[in-house]
């Protein structure tokens, strides 16, 4: 499958980039956290929705995550309601696509 790429028109990271690809964010190292906000919601060319977390631990990349909707952190779970799409460091920013339509 291909990657998926937003289709929201919104500014904002790809939807396969983590935190330290964040282009806004190199050039203003003094930056403590993503300039991006926690919980933005976008949608993909592939219909689903995606949703601007923090990983809580690494995760593998389609490791499915529930997401607290207080901090925005989302948390490994075999049945959650989301995924990465890509492999993450714990800490780092990602955005976790809706797992189902």
């Amino acid at each position: 499958m291909a990657e998926p790429f937003r289709i929201t028109p919104s500014l904002g990271p790809d939807l396969t980039q983590t935190e330290a690809d964040y282009y806004w964010d190199t050039i203003a190292p003094d930056v403590a956290e993503p300039s991006y906000q926690l919980g933005s919601k976008v949608i993909g060319n592939d219909g689903h929705e995606y949703v601007h977390v923090t990983a809580a631990a690494g995760l593998a990349a389609d490791a499915r995550v529930n997401i607290d909707e207080s901090t925005w952190v989302a948390t490994a779970n075999g049945s959650g309601t989301h995924q990465a799409v890509v492999a993450v460091a714990s800490g780092d920013a990602f955005q976790a696509r809706k797992f189902t339509l």
